[in-house]
C-alpha cells in the first residue's frame, strides 16, 4: 500500500443504513455503480480501507432494498486486499452454488487482461443465490483461487475454508454474517513472508 491507512475496523460500517437502494431498480445497476466508484480507488489514499468497506456494505444494503420479502435472495461479498509487495494473480473464480454470475469489482491497480492484482490493489467479489423454496435454501458458495491462496466462502460460517500457498500469509480482516442468514461479508488481506530478514 502506498500510504499509511487510517485506522479502520472492517465490519464497522455494517448495519449503516442508506437510501442508495431506493434509487436503483435492477441488480446490474447496483453492481455497475459500485464498480464505477471502486475502479477509481487506490492504495495511495489513507481512507482506502474504509472506502472499500463502505462500498462492500453499501452493496449489501442496496441488495436488501432490491430483494426483500418474498423476493429475498442471499448474497455473499468477499473483499481481497493485496498488501504484499508482489503481484497477485486471480487464477480462477467460480460460483459453486448460487443464482448469479460471480462479479469482480476491482480497484484501480488491476490488470484485467492478465488477471493481476498489483501490490496495494483490491478486488470485491459478489454473488447471490436463487430465491429460497421448499426444495432449495438458495445458498451461495464461491470459490476463489489465486497464486497466494485457495478459499471457499459461503453464506454460512461453518463451511468456510482458506488455505494459503507457501510463502504467503492470508488472514481474515472480517467474517460477518447476517443473523437471519441473508448475507455474509468477508475481507481478506494477503501479505508475503519476507525470508531475507
Amino acid at each position: 500500500l502506498n500510504s499509511c491507512q487510517e485506522k479502520h475496523i472492517f465490519g464497522s460500517m455494517n448495519r449503516k443504513k442508506s437510501n442508495a437502494g431506493n434509487t436503483v431498480s435492477k441488480e446490474k445497476d447496483i453492481i455497475q455503480q459500485c464498480y464505477n466508484r471502486v475502479k477509481n480507488m487506490g492504495g495511495e489514499s489513507p481512507s482506502f480501507f474504509s472506502s472499500l468497506d463502505e462500498e462492500a456494505w453499501s452493496l449489501i444494503n442496496c441488495w436488501s432494498y432490491l430483494f426483500s420479502a418474498l423476493n429475498s435472495r442471499r448474497c455473499v461479498i468477499a473483499g481481497l486486499i493485496n498488501a504484499s509487495s508482489v503481484d497477485l494473480q486471480i487464477k480462477s473464480t467460480s460460483l459453486v452454488e448460487g443464482g448469479s454470475p460471480l462479479f469482480q469489482i476491482p480497484s484501480r491497480d488491476y490488470d484485467e487482461g492478465q488477471a493481476i492484482l498489483h501490490p496495494g490493489a483490491a478486488m470485491i467479489f459478489f454473488a447471490w443465490g436463487v430465491a429460497p423454496s421448499l426444495q432449495h435454501i438458495g445458498g451461495v458458495f464461491m470459490n476463489i483461487e489465486t497464486n497466494a491462496f485457495v478459499c471457499n466462502l459461503l453464506d454460512r460460517s461453518h463451511s468456510t475454508s482458506l488455505v494459503p500457498v507457501s510463502g504467503y500469509q492470508v488472514g481474515f480482516l472480517e467474517k460477518s454474517y447476517d443473523e437471519l442468514g441473508w448475507w455474509a461479508k468477508y475481507w481478506l488481506l494477503v501479505t508475503k513472508h519476507d525470508f531475507d530478514h
